[in-house]
């Protein structure tokens, strides 16, 4: 089914054992996040349902700096009823992000491994759990992003062995050798030497013409 900009997707899986039912809940894409519909898991006793889901986050933004999400694999949730108003789900995925090195800048692929665990009482959400709960709906990639956000490391390095920039030209010193940037330097130095003399040089001729 398509209503506008609402994208529904459902499929039923009937079990033998009738007081187990098995069903994949409907779940719709809202602009550029995925909500996950959860009032029949909430209502229905005993209901377990299996949701396909995806990630639509493309970058995780943190104090002013974005982390580019390089790789994302589709994943299961699972959801049981558990009680009056409370439900539980799991899911595992993992997330590759594009981090700079702290000492060259480059940018190295850093997996960050999401497992989830969780227990919701709609008739008492606490304040953390009411982030990525809105109207009975799961906003997946808030969710996602207070998993990932706590597993940024403190910095990441493309090497252990990385030489970092070049304090005076700026130059990657793990891509250009230190030989070669010394080579470069010299080469420069000896060419701003030369200018210096020809500067010298038509300072002293104009002394000259004058005198």
């Amino acid at each position: 089914m398509c209503f506008g900009l609402f994208f529904f997707k459902s499929k039923e899986n009937y079990l033998t054992n009738q007081k187990h039912i098995r069903i994949i809940v409907q779940y719709e894409n809202l602009g550029d996040r995925m909500k996950i519909q959860l009032s029949k898991i909430i209502s229905v006793p005993k209901y377990e349902e299996t949701v396909e889901a995806s990630i639509d986050l493309n970058e995780i933004k943190l104090k002013g700096v974005s982390y580019p999400i390089r790789e994302k694999n589709d994943f299961s949730i699972v959801f049981r009823n558990i009680g009056k108003d409370k439900i539980s789900f799991a899911f595992e995925t993992e997330v590759t992000l594009g981090i700079p090195c702290s000492r060259c800048l480059e940018e190295v692929s850093y997996p960050v491994s999401v497992q989830v665990t969780k227990e919701l009482d709609f008739s008492d959400l606490d304040e953390e759990d009411s982030s990525y709960i809105e109207d009975k709906y799961l906003d997946l990639d808030i969710l996602i992003f207070d998993e990932v956000v706590p597993k940024l490391p403190s910095r990441v390095l493309c090497k252990e062995d990385c030489k970092g920039l070049c304090p005076v030209c700026g130059t990657n010193l793990m891509k250009k050798s230190v030989a070669a940037i010394v080579r470069w330097q010299t080469l420069v130095w000896q060419r701003f030497r030369i200018f210096l003399r020809i500067l010298r040089r038509c300072k002293t001729n104009v002394n000259l013409s004058k005198e």
